[in-house]
């Protein structure tokens, strides 16, 4: 109950750094103070989940068997600086999980990851995205047509932002 406990208190303080601009068309996760960072997976994991079902989520549909995105906004989210790369670490161990669980679908966009924007966006978005695809995904081909797609699309909109 403990853990479930810090999650929820996580998962709060992570909704409550949420700013929406006037217009709607940005989502602004200010997590420079205020968040936990002493687990940086936990965060993260925590950040995916809040950032997924505020905003991303929304952003897909489906046509038949076929992803279809369609994002309504903008993400930005500021995080802190990571001088002593935990994050960078715990990227390199969501991304080995990743490849255990999918592999070898999912190499060519692990090794394209290689910077703090990215381990950050790996650990956000890869496990919930490959896991919502997947479980709507009938057409292995058409899946990673779409993934290719998508995640090209995605990267557009979604802004990490160590400060």
């Amino acid at each position: 109950m403990a853990g479930s406990s810090a999650e929820e208190t996580l998962e709060a303080g992570i909704r409550a750094a949420r700013k929406l601009s006037m217009d709607g068309t940005r989502a602004i996760y200010d997590l420079t103070s205020g968040v936990d960072f002493s687990k940086p997976r936990r965060t993260a994991e925590a950040i995916a989940r809040v950032v997924w079902e505020q905003d991303v989520e929304s952003w897909w549909t489906w046509e038949g068997t076929e992803p279809v995105f369609k994002p309504n906004r903008t993400v930005e989210i500021r995080l802190p600086r990571d001088p002593d790369r935990k994050v960078a670490k715990a990227a390199a161990e969501f991304q080995a999980d990743l490849k255990e669980e999918f592999a070898p679908s999912i190499d060519s966009y692990l090794y394209s990851l290689n910077d703090d924007r990215a381990d950050w966006f790996s650990i956000f978005f890869l496990g919930p995205l490959w896991t919502y695809i997947l479980q709507h995904a009938e057409n292995r081909q058409r899946q990673q047509e779409a993934l290719d797609r998508l995640f090209a699309e995605m990267a557009g909109c979604i802004v990490v932002v160590p400060r």
